[in-house]
């Protein structure tokens, strides 16, 4: 798949915008601040609704304005018009070939991957941001998935609402249970996909580095099992268990809401002994291995941001990279500087300033 053309107003920096890109490599030229970063985010918004940076639109307004909109043209096995508008104090709108339509619809035809200086989080940062990568992309590989997370988001929101008033949240239970049992059947085989391939890539990247990851979840399973009668009564039991101290602390403090993934690096945990090049380098890792899994699920290539993804990684790691990168369909690559010759085959480049594209190089 591919994305044609975009037509962006009012979205970060870029006041007023169209731009028609290659079906290749695009490549973003620009200093820090002039707005490469908030095109690779606008196009991922276009793609699926929803940005990779912030899940708050109103962040993504221009200062001047109070909506911002983006229309554009993607392929995937044909040509459909997407259009993405939000303005303040209102709902977010989405249409696609001119037919109101829901964020799932997006995911179900779009895949987009992106790879920026803000993923070495995933590695650093708080269960909240892994959380938000595994359902992010386990969401495009998988409408099931994202059916399942929906409705027990919705149950969470009404359980906790129970807890506060001090009204029984039992019935609850199992409906989380339930939709819980499916999101960590599709968690456990995601990340041990990812597991597979993201261990393989750090070994090539690094000349024979090690990094592992494990699934955590805060349901105890008995074996890291594949079995969803299992799993669902796991997660029953545990939720049985912690009943009363729920009701007390008023919160519900067990089930996929609270999971994690524990990373490992030289055989230490990633969180606290790594170091910045490591932590930049297991992402790029992991998000090439998400790559690979989307591709092989939708058999076409998704569209690939590249957000100065070199930076702090030294040469021989950017061999490396570069070496494992392999056959891809449509990448975006922004750069400070001149990028590797690799990329600059064939390649459609863009001048960036003060969030306009001032013209091609």
């Amino acid at each position: 798949m591919h994305i044609n053309s975009i037509s962006i107003t009012g979205f970060r920096n870029f006041k007023s915008q169209e731009i028609k890109f290659s079906s290749g490599v695009n490549v973003l030229h620009g200093n820090n601040g002039s707005g490469k970063t908030n095109l690779l985010e606008s196009i991922f918004v276009l793609c699926l609704g929803r940005s990779h940076r912030s899940s708050t639109d109103s962040v993504m307004i221009e200062k001047n304005m109070d909506y911002y909109r983006l229309e554009g043209e993607i392929f995937s096995e044909k040509n459909y018009e997407v259009a993405i508008a939000f303005q303040t104090g209102s709902r977010k709108k989405i249409t696609l070939d001119g037919v109101s339509t829901r964020i799932q619809e997006l995911y179900d035809i779009f895949s987009v991957v992106s790879l920026g200086p803000e993923d070495s989080e995933i590695l650093s940062g708080a269960p909240s941001v892994r959380r938000t990568f595994m359902d992010l992309y386990l969401s495009q590989k998988s409408k099931n998935y994202l059916d399942h997370l929906t409705k027990y988001q919705k149950v969470l929101a009404q359980k906790n609402a129970a807890l506060k008033k001090e009204i029984d949240h039992s019935a609850y239970n199992t409906l989380m249970a339930q939709h819980g049992a499916e999101i960590m059947l599709h968690r456990i085989k995601f990340l041990n996909q990812i597991s597979e391939i993201s261990s393989k890539s750090y070994s090539e990247i690094t000349n024979g580095g090690k990094f592992e990851l494990k699934y955590k979840p805060s349901i105890t399973l008995d074996s890291n099992t594949e079995n969803i009668e299992d799993i669902f009564n796991s997660y029953q039991s545990t939720l049985d268990d912690v009943y009363e101290r729920e009701r007390i602390m008023m919160s519900s403090l067990y089930g996929i809401h609270r999971d994690d993934i524990l990373f490992e690096i030289e055989g230490f945990p990633a969180r606290h002994h790594g170091s910045q090049g490591e932590w930049r380098t297991s992402a790029i890792s992991l998000k090439l291995a998400v790559y690979h899994i989307l591709k092989e699920q939708h058999d076409t290539s998704p569209i690939l941001l590249l957000d100065e993804i070199f930076a702090e990684l030294d040469n021989n790691r950017i061999g490396g990279l570069i070496n494992i990168f392999g056959d891809f369909g449509q990448l975006f690559l922004t750069t400070a500087q001149k990028p590797p010759e690799i990329f600059l085959k064939d390649c459609k480049q863009f001048k960036i300033a003060d969030g306009q594209v001032v013209g091609e190089v």
